[in-house]
């Protein structure tokens, strides 16, 4: 695996094509990936707008701008007809594939490397995410050709990759149509529980897209920092409301004119500076017992509760997304509330006095 790759910035197609780049051009050759910033939906399932490219489009894309060639294309229906070598790339499903947290659990279309290793395999993926069954993290894991075979009960789309010319263009392309009609597609779909359930993807998607373009141009400034800190963010309240909105629970409407004021700052955010916001929610006390139960509940859920002054839980070991949830329902079990919709945003649901606040507004006092 490449110690040069923020495997954090990449999809689950994107990441291993980024593996090969770098191993055939060097350090560093994946970021040409991140040149092209777009936001160009397409329609997708359910009537509802999609920005995930389809595979072969993404391939053909990013083997143009890593200097990569395609040998070969084939769905292969069993490993016995796998060419495994330095460049066989698969994407196949991953409710199958045992190295990944979706196994067993979610379908999706996931990509990995497949080199042979004595009598069986070994697969490569760089994958880094967390998700609600667990976390998904870079590394190499040996098969024997049962156990890939198990792994591919429908086979999967293969291609071969080689290296060729690196490409000198190194300017930015950005495409960025009008994001009306996608915002509204989401907002207005009669199925809320699939709609926000999709768009927790989209944003997740859009979210690491914004990231690899900054990188791959050397964006570093104080408004690109903060138009990306929002995208984290919004990425988040989109994660909640679709979780609160599968129990049955208010939805949060914010949501909406959040994604569009993102989508409308990606336009002026790499070229010029934007307001940049402080947070208000660690302004002024709480009540103390408030703050304990609260931290309690951190502690219980992260193994490790926040030391005396600290505001955010972002430095605690294991926070994240998923984590951030849990906190959230564990407190409404245990304090015996339930936080309004609207402070359903990680501006408040990342600070402990966030946290303590929401549970004052819902009446609770302990």
């Amino acid at each position: 695996m490449s110690d040069a790759l923020d495997h954090r910035l990449l999809d689950c197609v994107q990441v291993n094509l980024a593996e090969l780049a770098d191993r055939l051009h060097g350090d560093g050759t994946h970021l040409a990936m991140g040149r092209v910033l777009r936001f160009w939906p397409r329609p997708g399932a359910d009537g509802l707008p999609t920005v995930e490219p389809q595979v072969d489009s993404q391939v053909a894309e990013a083997a143009d701008l890593l200097g990569l060639r395609v040998t070969r294309r084939a769905r292969v229906a069993s490993v016995a007809e796998l060419q495994a070598g330095p460049g066989c790339y698969a994407v196949a499903d991953a409710y199958h594939l045992p190295w990944v947290p979706y196994h067993g659990k979610e379908h999706l279309q996931h990509s990995f490397l497949v080199e042979p290793d004595g009598d069986g395999f070994t697969v490569v993926d760089g994958y880094h995410n967390d998700t609600q069954w667990g976390a998904a993290r870079p590394g190499r894991w040996p098969l024997g050709h049962a156990e890939l075979a198990e792994a591919l009960p429908d086979g999967a789309l293969t291609f071969g990759l080689a290296a060729a010319d690196r490409p000198a263009e190194r300017t930015p392309l950005v495409q960025l149509a009008d994001a009306g009609t996608y915002v509204s597609a989401y907002a207005d779909f009669p199925d809320r529980v699939r709609a926000l359930r999709g768009l927790t993807l989209q944003t997740w998607l859009l979210t690491r897209s914004r990231r690899l373009h900054a990188a791959a141009m050397g964006a570093d400034t104080e408004a690109v920092r903060a138009h990306l800190a929002e995208w984290d963010a919004l990425a988040k309240q989109v994660y909640v409301a679709a979780r609160r909105v599968a129990a049955g629970r208010d939805e949060p409407r914010s949501v909406f004119g959040r994604l569009a004021d993102c989508l409308a700052a990606d336009h002026t955010a790499f070229d010029a500076p934007t307001p940049v916001t402080k947070s208000e929610v660690d302004r002024g006390e709480v009540p103390a017992q408030v703050r304990e139960s609260v931290s309690a509940v951190i502690k219980t859920v992260l193994g490790a509760g926040p030391a005396a002054g600290d505001r955010t839980l972002g430095d605690i070991p294991g926070f994240s997304s998923f984590r951030m949830m849990e906190i959230v329902e564990r407190i409404e079990h245990d304090l015996g509330v339930e936080f309004a919709a609207e402070d359903l945003v990680p501006e408040k649901l990342t600070h402990v006095d966030g946290l303590c606040r929401a549970v004052l507004d819902a009446g609770g006092s302990r």
